[in-house]
């Protein structure tokens, strides 16, 4: 993957690009967008056909990005957009992914859509659609903790909301053992420890987000990064194996922050 690859900033283009077409500057129309919809999407606060515009627009916006860690994310984004933005929560998962796989067809059928993100609707369901709005809210308070504190003026803060809720959330994973959740955890624990430790440099654990693992059935290796989990006692072992192996993956970029001190981290974190 990219080492440019950054999932707090994608999440803040993601919310640019879908604010950008809510009253875009350009008349283009897209495509089907005018048939009949199905009815649910009359919930929308935006309106049937044109909630059809944005959604078609963004996933053409996917397409042009070309880049496999930024689609699926996008996608994923795209139904927490639709569902909690969109039609406010008023509209059941089941129904708003019934929705989203129609507008879907509209981008395959009649805007070249080629059917390359069917793949990712296709894996949400009930279970992961409860967990993405979780994550979405993580980042949201992780960008604004850190626009708040790379500010001249600003007094320095070691501590943020994201602490409380990823707590919650850590019991979540570890109760379910729910891999994407699990992982997803696990990135965003590593990139605002970073913050903490790196940008801000606040010294003392009790600033730092813990373990997604649960220390009671594991043992630890250090890196030249920090903690990673590689071996588990219990037989839950493989599950926390992978994340491990896929989130060191994932961070690559912050790694390379590591290794260059703080002058990486412009770059990794470039504002949006």
């Amino acid at each position: 993957m990219s080492s440019e690859y950054n999932v707090a900033n994608s999440y803040k283009e993601y919310k640019k690009q879908l604010d950008s077409y809510i009253n875009p500057s350009d008349s283009v129309l897209m495509s089907g967008c005018n048939r009949h919809l199905n009815q649910h999407i009359s919930n929308s606060k935006y309106g049937a056909s044109n909630t059809c515009e944005i959604v078609v627009r963004f996933l053409s916006h996917l397409k042009e990005k070309n880049h496999t860690f930024y689609q699926e994310d996008g996608c994923k984004y795209l139904y927490y957009w639709l569902h909690v933005e969109a039609l406010d929560r008023k509209v059941s998962i089941e129904n708003t992914l019934n929705i989203y796989k129609e507008l879907n067809e509209i981008f395959n059928s009649e805007n070249d859509g080629f059917n390359i993100f069917d793949k990712y609707l296709n894996e949400l369901n009930k279970h992961t659609c409860e967990k993405i709005p979780k994550i979405i809210h993580l980042y949201k308070e992780f960008n604004k903790f850190e626009s708040e504190q790379t500010t001249q003026s600003s007094e320095k803060k070691c501590t943020s909301s994201c602490f409380e809720l990823f707590d919650s959330y850590i019991h979540e994973c570890r109760e379910s053992y729910d891999y994407d959740f699990c992982k997803k955890l696990k990135i965003f624990r590593e990139q605002y420890n970073f913050f903490i430790r790196r940008v801000l440099e606040c010294e003392g654990e009790e600033y730092i987000l813990p373990p997604v693992e649960n220390f009671d059935a594991i043992r630890t290796i250090f890196t030249a990064f920090g903690p990673w989990i590689r071996h588990l006692v219990s037989k839950k072992g493989n599950i926390y194996d992978n994340i491990n192996q896929e989130t060191h993956q994932l961070l690559h970029p912050y790694e390379m922050g590591e290794n260059n001190n703080n002058r990486d981290y412009n770059i990794a974190y470039s504002s949006s």
